[in-house]
């Protein structure tokens, strides 16, 4: 039986991981296992799919972004920073002679960590892009090691794919594997069709409760601004760690969210995958939405996002985006994913009044929103990455000498 180890350090690379895993999955591979050591976060995306955790995990107060945040970076050094990193290391020396393969995923971290593992891999890039400049595009020391050890890169845009090309690195450009799976299932949400509805992003990590706070106030903010020709719906596209009852508990006068209550549920809402609504005393309604990802990016007119994956993956669907600096992912981040998204994205300070303005404009002028849209497309290139990633993926373990 050949082993393979998926490695990957975030949420998202995770979500990547897992959607190649599910096509390795239905291929004729019987003699097939499958380890994953999700380097940073829980790894949620393989538990969903029976796969345990093989090495430690990063669950630092930064959740990876320490790099982009320096009082971040100094909470990480005071949690654990070098004892993390240290346990991880060797974490990935006792991996030596385990698989046959290993597929990293991520950035420099996962490529240390195949490497420290002496283990043939495969590369599936998804942080840095020639689309960014400095420090977030691949450097000298990265390119080396690839080109030197990685039997194949798959990298996330034709751009960067060129770069590499004249790098001497061997790789492929089959599209963007963050853009599969992304179909939907036609939900409405019970949302009448004329109505404009907005998607809110709140991202899936430490700070996402309080993302969802700042959305709500931006949503409350916006159904006071005149001029919009339908009513604006807000849905929450909730990762699965969001707890309603967190939400709740800040909602209504006096607390962090006036003016918000909660509505009652439908009969067939749980169906839906909303978990949750809230009115407004101005009109708008909110739903939480779980499970239904891809259905409520593409029941959205626009989306207001505070994510890494999910923003990148809103903005591939076409769906022009208002962003802007979180507790985590800090101003920054956003100047840096600013740089891929070009024309895609609207970047503003984080202030619920200044976000709901800008929701309006955009919304009143749909030949913005129109290049915003095919920006976004260009950008993030297509879908049908992962069966052509897990195709590699198969070949590459016909050949592989290694464990059985």
């Amino acid at each position: 039986m050949k082993t393979i180890l998926f490695i990957s350090n975030g949420h998202g690379e995770d979500d990547i991981a897992g959607k190649i895993i599910d096509r390795l999955r239905r291929m004729d591979l019987p003699a097939l296992k499958i380890d994953a050591w999700p380097m940073v976060g829980r790894g949620e995306a393989y538990g969903r799919r029976g796969i345990l955790p093989v090495g430690p995990s990063n669950v630092l107060p930064s959740a990876g972004f320490g790099t982009l945040n320096l009082r971040l970076f100094w909470r990480d050094l005071r949690a654990g920073w070098f004892s993390t990193y240290l346990r991880q290391m060797r974490a990935a020396r006792g991996l030596r002679g385990r698989y046959a393969l290993a597929v990293a995923v991520g950035d420099i971290v996962v490529i240390a960590a195949a490497l420290l593992a002496r283990t043939p891999f495969l590369f599936v890039g998804s942080a840095k892009s020639a689309y960014y400049s400095g420090t977030y595009r691949y450097n000298w020391l990265e390119k080396a090691l690839l080109r030197r050890s990685c039997r194949l890169a798959f990298p996330r845009d034709a751009g960067t794919a060129a770069e590499m090309e004249r790098a001497g690195i061997r790789n492929r450009f089959v599209g963007n594997p963050m853009m599969d799976d992304l179909e939907g299932t036609e939900e409405t949400f019970n949302i009448p069709p004329t109505a404009t509805v907005v998607g809110l992003l709140p991202g899936s990590r430490a700070d996402m409760h309080e993302n969802a706070l700042t959305l709500l106030a931006v949503a409350a903010a916006a159904a006071g601004q005149p001029g919009l020709a339908t009513p604006l719906h807000f849905l929450f596209a909730a990762p699965s760690g969001m707890d309603p009852d967190e939400i709740l508990r800040h909602v209504g006068e006096g607390r962090r969210a006036p003016g918000w209550r909660r509505a009652p549920l439908l009969p067939d809402d749980p169906a839906r995958g909303i978990i949750l609504k809230l009115a407004h005393a101005r009109g708008p309604a909110a739903g939480v939405v779980k499970g239904k990802f891809a259905d409520v990016l593409r029941r959205s007119q626009v989306v207001i996002g505070l994510a890494g994956t999910a923003n990148e993956q809103a903005v591939g669907l076409g769906k022009p985006l208002i962003t802007f600096p979180g507790l985590i992912q800090g101003p920054q981040f956003v100047r840096m994913k600013m740089r891929l998204f070009d024309a895609a994205a609207i970047a503003v300070p984080p202030h619920p009044e200044v976000v709901a303005r800008a929701l309006v404009d955009l919304l009143r002028d749909p030949a913005t929103q129109a290049r915003m849209s095919r920006a976004g497309r260009e950008r993030m290139g297509p879908p049908g990455a992962s069966d052509a990633i897990a195709e590699a993926v198969r070949a590459a373990l016909l050949q592989a000498e290694g464990p059985a």
